[in-house]
């Protein structure tokens, strides 16, 4: 914001907006909880499939991820596979 818009808008205070310094190292990056030992697996489905999740998670007072974490499992298990996700 240049100083002419700040007196239209009737502020003389500066503002100093400073952009959070990104980590260097990969060792300097925070994990979310749960997370370590994990990749992430995304693909692509019909909006009407997300939706329908979304509204199942709701329904079963669970998570998307709980319920895909599910599914791959059944998955692992009908093709003879440890249930491993």
């Amino acid at each position: 914001m240049n100083v002419k818009t700040r007196a239209k808008l009737g502020t003389g205070s500066v503002f100093k907006a400073e952009a959070p310094t990104p980590p260097t190292t990969s060792e300097q990056r925070t994990t979310r909880e749960g997370r370590d030992g994990k990749k992430a697996l995304p693909f692509w489905v019909p909006v009407a499939a997300k939706k329908q999740l979304a509204m199942l998670a709701i329904e079963e007072d669970t998570t998307q991820q709980e319920l895909l974490t599910e599914a791959l499992n059944d998955l692992f298990r009908k093709r003879c596979k440890p249930p491993i996700a």
